[in-house]
């Protein structure tokens, strides 16, 4: 579209060393797409790319030689690059555990668009949101500070509890229970109990959460436990780390 309009001038930086860093590189590149658009100072970055190309892009972006990256959600969850300006294009993605396209949450949205002007890299920043009409009012409010960001780590309880045991940050259910006190769960569970079904007599009975951190711990180390990545042993409460537990913990598999 840029060769077609003839604006190509406001992406490539004539005459700069990157022009000659951004040929030299593309000569290296597998991927044809990424080989074709680099010299032009554009890029895109996807899981279906080697690591090698994946990694020369990021660190190509960094350096600021790359104007425009085109890249999946997944470069906004895993890859820490501050820009000036971050373009949200749509808010659906396709959830494989429910089989449906799903909003994206206000977590993520804030995390991408924390991207754009980080003090130490930029003096000011840009986020641009593309979403449907039906979801418009959703994100204003949510970028407008007027809703509340819900925790969603019960989900993924199991997961981080096999990752502080493997690296020895909990090694039983008393640990775990005082680590789950310090996070934003623990926090949003006091602020809104009805929200994580904890009902308001519940608190009363129980305002620091005990009973209700050890429920959610118990349920988390058995299910680690039946599927033998930490052996978890009822009456002590012990948690014993499993090979399984830490292969699983090392490549982030859920």
């Amino acid at each position: 579209m840029c060769l077609e309009k003839d604006t190509l001038g406001l992406f490539l930086r004539e005459g700069s060393a990157s022009t000659e860093v951004l040929r030299t590189e593309a000569e290296q590149c597998k991927n044809l797409e990424l080989k074709d658009l680099l010299p032009y100072g554009f890029a895109i970055h996807h899981a279906g790319m080697t690591r090698v190309d994946r990694t020369l892009v990021e660190d190509l972006f960094a350096d600021k030689h790359i104007q425009v990256l085109v890249s999946t959600a997944t470069l906004a969850w895993g890859v820490n690059l501050p820009a000036h300006t971050v373009i949200i294009k749509g808010t659906q993605v396709y959830s494989p555990e429910k089989g449906r396209w799903t909003e994206l949450g206000a977590l993520d949205i804030l995390q991408m668009l924390g991207r754009a002007g980080r003090p130490q890299y930029d003096t000011k920043g840009e986020g641009i949101l593309i979403t449907s009409h039906g979801e418009l009012q959703y994100y204003l409010s949510l970028l407008n500070q007027q809703l509340p960001i819900e925790s969603q780590m019960v989900s993924k309880l199991p997961d981080m509890l096999n990752a502080e045991t493997v690296l020895g940050n909990v090694q039983n259910a008393k640990d775990a229970v005082n680590w789950l006190g310090y996070t934003y769960l623990y926090i949003r569970m006091l602020r809104s109990p009805t929200l994580y079904g904890i009902s308001h007599d519940d608190l009363k009975g129980d305002p620091l959460l005990d009973q209700r951190r050890l429920d959610l711990v118990h349920t988390a180390a058995l299910m680690l436990d039946k599927n033998n990545l930490v052996k978890y042993d009822k009456k002590t409460g012990n948690f014993q780390v499993t090979e399984l537990g830490r292969i699983a913990s090392h490549y982030y598999i859920t």
